[in-house]
């Protein structure tokens, strides 16, 4: 291909309205290339890439059948001829001479294709319209004087013609169809197009954009760590995020390798290296902070540091002598500044090392360190398919990762305090967690150890945390801030998921809960702040039909399972039915496992917090998470029906794709005053509320 010349990657991010230009382009392509597809019988409309050739071929097929072209289809193509001179315009006046020829021949090939396409058509499958030549399909096009104006308005679907956008120098962007407008393309418009091998244009763009998405993404995170060190984050809020932030750099990867056939960080780098030098004239030069190409060089870096440790294991003694059993321990030393590759290069080999060590010790058996701590799988599929593996971008961002989470944090912390804090909280409470849940285990309601019960899963619950607690883990990579944190996160899903079944457990919680509602509505005691909180943020666990305002009884016996039944010998019209408690529920109220429980969204934890949500979609933060977490909010009674405003512009604004670190800048500011409250959902003490509750039973059963 064309597209690629000699240059460098420029540090800035590409112009947005640049970018605006080519989204409206695409989506114009997209239409015209679908539309196309519809009218051909061939086997193009099930693969995944066209040439330019086969869209000429399948056009003239067109032509031949004399198919009427819609006129929004005509809009469509004079929209994306109009975009593709403009930019081919912008790339031409920021190039030399001798490299106008060779950097932009794809996508003026590409061009030119496109308005033969669109000449052909409107002679044979149109009515004669004497716009078909104007102005917008020669190579002047952009040179005429004009002002911007908002000529969709003019998009009529009783109108013959319509008038084309005219785009000139002051022009920065093209604005994107309406949604009625874009409902009146053929029904076939919904099917994915595919992709068009010839488009050297859209390869560029989507290149450079992936490229700033990962420096961005890297950015948001040391920024989310620093922010951790200043005091003003918390460890699980970062922690989240990062892990936000790796799923996203794997969407990113995944489409660097479907595009561009680019799986490794090497790769990645000589492709940046070689992006032609118009592209990086046609953009902002606005520098600020970490230049994005030495953010790609430390992908490299990782990469190149995860070869080097295959390659030694390839060797099975040498591997023991260096990695396994080295004959000292490894001297750290974390810089700053602009050279700095030699002691990161050290610090990743040491980390290296020390994931290798965890593989081939026992260590792995805890539950929470197999599958809490970050890139310890991915570099074992790694280093166990050498052949096959082709996973190597996503180790090396994972380990770039820690690295800079590391930094970050360290770097910002205030003077006299050491990075391996997070590992002493991490200690911390885990010790906490297991004094709670061992005196639940040793509370008087708690007799039976059987298995399958509730008592039993939590007995196992405390042994997997005190094995965690003894487990010998205080070198590099065990300290670092990140597996720290995702260690914790693993703990308190946890704790959260049986904490859920033992606010059930013989409904010590929700008699309390539904007695203090009683108390509330009828007589109007004062509000205690604990249980109001409890009864917002539970209320689906407590309230399965909404917090009562009449018919307590009805409802504490729906809380306990109960069923509607009508009695066998008596009409449904007549009233004569009653609550009872089926066998299961009954079974579950006692601590039982049930079939059915997997199917009640009581004990959904994903439904009372969005951090529970990601974790359990492996932290894939689209549109199905947010649109979970908004039906939590919208539901009926004195709960209050909100729906995050972060959460809403990430949803509208399709950022996950286009923009991931807006994604983690609406993540981290709903984390951040989700766990500001009284009583965060996440960390909710469901122990201590249990001992609570059943003390509060005991002395009312007692007086």
């Amino acid at each position: 291909m064309g597209v690629f010349g000699t240059g460098q990657l420029h540090d800035a991010p590409m112009a947005v309205h640049l970018f605006d230009v080519y989204v409206q382009y695409k989506k114009d392509t997209r239409a015209i290339i679908l539309w196309l597809l519809s009218h051909q019988q061939t086997d193009h409309v099930r693969s995944q890439k066209l040439s330019v050739r086969d869209l000429l071929a399948i056009a003239e097929c067109i032509c031949a059948k004399a198919i009427t072209m819609p006129d929004i289809i005509a809009f469509h193509f004079r929209q994306a001829i109009a975009a593709r001179n403009y930019l081919s315009k912008i790339f031409r006046k920021a190039s030399t001479e001798k490299t106008v020829a060779a950097a932009t021949e794809n996508h003026e090939f590409f061009t030119s294709s496109l308005t033969k396409m669109y000449i052909d058509l409107c002679k044979c499958c149109a009515k004669p319209k004497d716009d078909c030549n104007h102005r917008y399909c020669r190579d002047d096009c952009n040179t005429r004087d004009g002002t911007a104006g908002n000529q969709y308005e003019v998009l009529d679907s009783a109108a013959s013609n319509i008038e084309p956008l005219n785009l000139s120098d002051e022009v920065p962007c093209l604005h994107g169809l309406t949604e009625d407008k874009d409902n009146r393309t053929d029904s076939s418009l919904s099917m994915a197009s595919p992709a068009v091998i010839d488009d050297g244009l859209s390869i560029i763009f989507e290149l450079y954009q992936d490229i700033h998405n990962i420096h961005k993404v890297f950015s948001e995170v040391e920024c989310v760590w620093q922010k951790l060190a200043h005091g003003s984050s918390s460890l699980i809020t970062a922690t989240a995020v990062t892990n936000t932030a790796y799923a996203l750099l794997e969407n990113i990867e995944h489409r660097l390798a479907t595009s561009h056939n680019i799986s490794d960080p090497s790769d990645l780098l000589e492709t940046c290296l070689k992006l032609p030098d118009n592209v990086n004239s046609a953009i902002n030069i606005a520098n600020t902070g970490k230049p994005a190409i030495q953010t790609i060089r430390d992908l490299d870096g990782s990469g190149q540091a995860m070869m080097n440790l295959r390659r030694v294991a390839a060797n099975k003694d040498n591997f023991i002598d260096k990695i396994l059993n080295p004959h000292a321990p490894p001297q750290i030393s974390l810089r700053k500044g602009p050279d700095v590759s030699a002691s990161d290069s050290h610090c990743r080999s040491v980390l290296l090392s020390n994931v290798a060590q965890c593989l081939s010790s026992s260590r792995l058996q805890n539950t929470f360190i197999r599958s809490g701590s970050p890139i310890v799988p991915e570099l074992s599929f790694f280093m166990s398919r050498e052949k096959t593996a082709t996973n190597c971008l996503h180790c090396a961002s994972g380990l770039s990762l820690l690295m800079s989470s590391y930094k970050a944090y360290s770097f910002a912390l205030p003077t006299g305090q050491s990075p391996s804090h997070c590992r002493v909280q991490a200690l911390r409470f885990a010790q906490d967690a297991t004094t709670h849940i061992s005196a639940v285990l040793h509370h008087p309601s708690m007799p039976c150890r059987c298995h399958g019960t509730l008592a039993f899963h939590l007995e196992s619950l405390k042994q997997d945390i005190e094995e965690y607690l003894h487990t010998k883990m205080f070198d590099f990579y065990f300290q670092s801030p990140w597996v720290c944190g995702a260690h914790i996160l693993e703990m308190l899903h946890a704790l959260h998921y049986y904490g859920l079944r033992l606010c059930a457990y013989r409904s010590y919680v929700g008699s309390v809960v539904h007695m203090y509602n009683v108390l509330r509505q009828l007589h109007d005691l004062a509000p205690i702040p604990v249980l109001e909180a409890l009864c917002e943020q539970l209320a689906e666990l407590f309230f399965p039909g909404g917090r009562p305002k009449k018919s307590f009884k009805n409802c504490y016996v729906r809380y306990m399972g109960g069923r509607l039944r009508f009695h066998a010998k008596a009409r449904h019209q007549n009233g004569c039915h009653g609550l009872v408690i089926p066998a299961h529920a009954a079974r579950a109220n006692a601590g039982f496992r049930s079939v059915e429980e997997e199917k009640d969204g009581r004990f959904d934890c994903g439904r009372f917090s969005l951090l529970y949500r990601l974790k359990e979609r492996d932290w894939r933060f689209d549109d199905d998470a947010i649109d979970h977490r908004q039906q939590q909010y919208q539901t009926t009674g004195d709960r209050v029906t909100r729906i995050d405003d972060s959460l809403q512009r990430t949803n509208g604004s399709n950022t996950t794709s286009h923009h991931p670190s807006s994604t983690l800048l609406a993540l981290h500011s709903h984390l951040t005053s989700s766990l500001s409250v009284l009583l965060p959902t996440p960390l909710i003490n469901h122990f201590s509320l249990y001992l609570a509750c059943a003390r509060i039973i005991n002395s009312i059963s007692d007086a």
